[in-house]
């Protein structure tokens, strides 16, 4: 006999499909017809199941095979609900705290259900013999009618790799734990990392240079550990006295569920989890380009972006650090920024976590060979996208070096920092225009 347990998925009050897996290993999700049904104007789940025509997306829509629909086989979802799981640290720490066997990916998305990132919830959901028959009868595979039905629990969570807890602000200013009957703007801590000295302290001070330089960044601030009234459930290091707060941007909005729904691009490309670092930033900005209401001005916030990584060290900027935000169901644009790391701070390197291009390695800085080939692949002018990397490193340059003596790093820290900035060939090249400038000026003065 065939046991299998399932959860419904809603995209804020519309009835999505169900995700169900077998006890075999196999996981596979399938859309309701009368949600495929609803058109054009249905909630967009993800832009991994839109088409080039609606005749096309509602055919994907209705595909009991679609590939990207199945799981690993051997216990793991597909590639967009993997993408709605927390990693590292976290991932641990909730499923020893569910119970779950490390491997059981559908327990702990059943255990995270009602708090996933974006506006998606994935809860318990019983199946009479009928509804049980449509996911089990009309698969790729054939399967035993005779099935059964386990229970599935419910519980909370948040994706990510470096330590995290959601919290609220109650009135007063004091931040607890979530729970599911609070009230207020959500949060999101980031907690001092064991591998890193001084993580948050370095975060904070990432995204504050990346804002100064033009990013458009989500709100946060550096808090005390003390201002985290219950008990943390991590190891933290001894050394550990301040805290990341991030405004939660898909929460707090004005819509039924105080949710906007989001994804990042390792849902919008289908792929999992463990390969986020295959892909390519030109691929990044075609989807912008074509599908964020933004259009060409997220692309230029793409290269910003990526500018200020090169310039920061931030060597880990892969398909999960990008997302999608919407701000209705069906229109999205690139997200604030909420992940920029100063990796620079700690170690030596250079070069991205994403290949520019295809076919191309990672590891790449961004030469003006490269930015010519971007330039043809989005179809935009190269003088166009020369100007933002011109203005992004001239806005840095032009406000990085007091802040960085004023931000909450160590002397080695700082001094890492500066020497990585100074070696930068778009800084060689700014030093040499103020040089000429001056000159010029000087000369004209005189």
């Amino acid at each position: 006999m065939s046991m299998l347990r399932s959860l419904r998925i809603r995209l804020g009050q519309t009835e999505v499909g169900s995700l169900f897996a077998l006890d075999d290993g196999r996981c596979y999700f399938r859309f309701d017809d009368a949600y495929a049904l609803l058109g054009p104007q249905r909630p967009v789940l993800s832009q991994l199941y839109l088409a080039s025509t609606e005749e096309r997306t509602l055919a994907q829509l209705l595909d009991p095979t679609l590939a990207v629909n199945r799981g690993d086989g051997r216990g793991g979802l597909p590639p967009f609900f993997q993408n709605l799981l927390p990693e590292g640290q976290l991932r641990k720490h909730l499923i020893q705290r569910a119970g779950l066997a490390p491997d059981d990916e559908f327990g702990l998305l059943a255990y995270c259900g009602r708090d996933l990132p974006g506006d998606v919830s994935a809860l318990a959901e019983e199946l009479d013999e009928r509804g049980m028959g449509r996911l089990l009868g009309q698969g790729h595979d054939s399967y035993e009618m005779s099935s059964g039905q386990l229970p599935v629990p419910g519980g909370e969570s948040l994706s990510g790799v470096q330590p995290k807890l959601a919290l609220v602000k109650e009135a007063g200013g004091r931040y607890v734990m979530r729970s599911k009957d609070s009230h207020g703007s959500h949060f999101i801590v980031k907690l001092p990392a064991t591998d890193y000295p001084n993580m948050p302290q370095v975060e904070f001070s990432s995204l504050t240079l990346a804002a100064a330089a033009g990013v458009n960044t989500c709100s946060f601030s550096l808090e005390p550990l003390s201002a985290i009234a219950d008990h943390l459930p991590f190891g933290l290091r001894n050394d550990a006295s301040r805290f990341l707060l991030v405004q939660r941007f898909d929460r707090d909005a004005p819509t039924p569920t105080g949710r906007l729904h989001m994804e990042d691009f390792a849902q919008i490309t289908g792929t999992a989890p463990g390969a986020k670092y295959v892909g390519t930033y030109a691929a990044l900005g075609v989807v912008l380009a074509e599908r964020s209401t933004r259009g060409v001005e997220d692309v230029y916030e793409l290269l910003r972006r990526i500018k200020v990584n090169e310039l920061l060290g931030n060597f880990d900027a892969h398909l999960k650090n990008f997302s999608l935000l919407y701000y209705t169901p069906q229109a999205a644009s690139l997200s604030p920024a909420y992940d920029i790391v100063a990796y620079a701070a700690y170690v030596g390197g250079d070069g991205h976590a994403l290949a520019f291009l295809p076919g191309q390695k990672g590891k790449q800085l961004l030469t003006p060979a490269i930015l010519r080939q971007l330039a043809n692949l989005w179809r935009l002018p190269e003088a166009r996208l020369q100007a933002v990397l011109v203005e992004t490193v001239d806005r840095a340059m032009t406000h990085w070096p007091a802040l960085i003596d004023s931000l909450p790093l160590t002397e080695a820290q700082r001094a890492r920092l500066l020497a990585h900035l100074e070696a930068n060939a778009s800084v060689v090249a700014w030093r040499r225009r103020a040089a000429r400038k001056k000159s010029v000026s000087g000369a004209e003065g005189a």
